[in-house]
């Protein structure tokens, strides 16, 4: 018989606007049969047991509305870049991984930054020649915009001096011509990337575990995930042997739309724990890698406005193929031109059924004329608060003054447009308090100073787009994401109150409870002496 547990002295957030916190929480197997006040003394709840929560809060468990999941697990044993601070130190990084490994293996890694190392260096493969020792090489920035490859890599994958300029992407060049090392956007490091062999079997199984383990650490319960094909078959065989873990919500490419149509996947195709709920779309690039699509060119540039890396043309084609599945569309687009382009093409899409819903990740800078369309096209503005402050100095040097119209929460919000809040993990980890900290208080790093202040956004609402946000994106805003009867037993136990906490020290803070499908997944502290 599957538990049943009553939890009371509480404060029970249940994200119904308006609704005081409840005192207690009734939950029977893996859903929440009832919540509210002195619940401890009905008898109707005498058989269950009983969790003092001594005043601790608890909240829906969280939900990453952007992540790239399986990339995070197959991922998990390359070198990481992140957070370096210069190109030797990176390269250093670099020769050691590489000497653990065969003479033949790949070097993979991601993370790389120039434009965060304390000297701006763009690097190219004779500096990865140098340090790979004849391995083939292909590492991601930080953006996953970029691949930054060496001679082997670009040999295996037959790109030389006279391999043309791929349509939407780019491929970067010495003055001679030759590939510098440097690709942009799918089109221009895809045929180095199909190249790169999965970890075996056994490590990702390991690293499956250990992926989930954070997230649990972290109170998410649950991630929409953008992944390439290879992450539909993965998910829906651990979904039904109820091993996944995490409730998923997955968007493969578009361009997998005829694929999906073959195999009978429609729109909710999948279980509890996965489904497919939309594809995927790339508007433009990145702000790192100076490729999100712009009216204005970038500073300090002679005429760089990003790259259209799918034209509306196509975008629009492939929002018609999805919908003949009931698929929604999310629509990559940082740039304000790109959004622009987007929009353009959801205003002549074709219905879809009530409750499904198309988005725009990112949505990073926007000019305010198309806040209107946004909202009178009733799109869910999947945006990544870590991003912003990870971000303003990029902001300042590349956009300037644009920075007005980047990541404008509060704006929004006010114009009625509805948001689902993530962290585009592994570009930024996964890590909703950080999230909420960032749309919170918006400080630029290093400083207590606010990015454009007017934008920031209260505690409630933040945790309101880590919880019922995402689930409204996806369609199942009846089912998850909030704490009420008949929706599922995913919840987070906080000792300290994140409603009530100095607003400083919202990134610091961390669950001491998580509990997915009813049970605990995660216990530290005190609390685990009751469980």
């Amino acid at each position: 018989m599957k538990k049943r547990r009553l939890f009371f002295n509480g404060k029970i957030y249940t994200q119904v606007a308006g609704l005081p916190p409840a005192e207690s929480l009734a939950v029977a197997g893996n859903l929440i049969v009832a919540t509210g006040k002195n619940l401890k003394y009905d008898v109707d709840f005498s058989s269950y047991d009983k969790i003092d929560l001594q005043g601790r809060a608890v909240i829906p468990g969280l939900v990453d509305a952007h992540t790239h999941f399986y990339f995070i697990i197959i991922s998990m044993g390359t070198v990481k870049l992140d957070g370096l601070n210069s190109l030797e130190q990176a390269l250093d990084r670099v020769k050691e991984h590489s000497a653990k490994l065969g003479k033949e293996e790949w070097v993979v890694g991601e993370g790389f930054s120039p434009d965060r190392w304390k000297r701006f260096i763009m690097p190219d493969r004779l500096m990865l020649d140098k340090v790979t020792g004849g391995r083939p090489a292909a590492i991601f920035s930080k953006d996953q915009h970029m691949l930054w490859t060496n001679s082997k890599a670009l040999a295996l994958a037959g790109i030389s001096a006279e391999t043309p300029q791929p349509a939407g992407g780019a491929i970067e060049r010495f003055a001679d011509g030759s590939p510098s090392g440097i690709l942009k956007e799918i089109p221009g490091y895809f045929p180095v990337f199909k190249l790169i062999g999965k970890p075996a079997k056994s490590k990702v199984s390991r690293f499956h575990q250990e992926a989930i383990k954070e997230a649990y650490a972290r109170g998410v319960t649950g991630v929409n995930s953008f992944d390439g094909p290879d992450a539909l078959p993965y998910f829906q065989t651990l979904s039904e042997e109820k091993k996944l873990g995490l409730r998923i919500n997955f968007y493969p490419p578009a361009k997998m739309t005829d694929e999906l149509a073959q195999k009978g996947i429609r729109r909710g195709f999948g279980n509890d724990y996965f489904k497919v709920s939309g594809v995927k779309i790339f508007a433009d690039g990145s702000l790192g890698s100076q490729s999100a699509l712009c009216f204005q060119k970038y500073h300090r540039s002679e005429n760089n406005f990003g790259i259209e890396t799918t034209p509306k043309k196509e975008i629009a084609g492939l929002i018609k193929r999805a919908s003949k599945l009931n698929l929604p569309v999310a629509i990559h687009a940082i740039g304000d031109k790109a959004i622009s382009n987007v929009l353009d093409c959801l205003e002549h899409a074709p219905a879809l059924p009530d409750g499904v819903r198309h988005r725009i990740e990112h949505l990073q800078m926007i000019r305010r004329s198309d806040i209107t369309r946004v909202k009178r096209l009733a799109v869910v503005a999947s945006m990544q608060p870590t991003h912003c402050p990870s971000d303003i100095r990029l902001i300042e040097k590349y956009w300037g003054k644009r920075g007005r119209n980047c990541y404008i929460f509060r704006t929004l919000i006010d114009r009625g447009v509805p948001l689902a809040f993530g962290s585009d993990a592994p570009i930024e980890t996964l890590h909703p308090m950080a999230g909420v900290d960032a749309a919170v208080n918006r400080f630029i790093p290093g400083t207590r100073k606010s990015f454009y202040p007017e934008e920031k956004i209260s505690v409630a609402e933040a945790i309101y787009n880590f919880t019922a946000g995402p689930a409204y994106a996806v369609g199942q805003e009846y089912e998850r994401g909030y704490l009420l009867p008949g929706y599922k037993a995913d919840f987070v136990i906080f000792d300290e109150n994140p409603y009530m906490v100095p607003k400083f020290k919202l990134s610091s803070l961390e669950p001491s409870a998580t509990f997915f499908d009813g049970e605990p997944v995660f216990l530290k502290g005190k609390i685990s002496r009751l469980f």
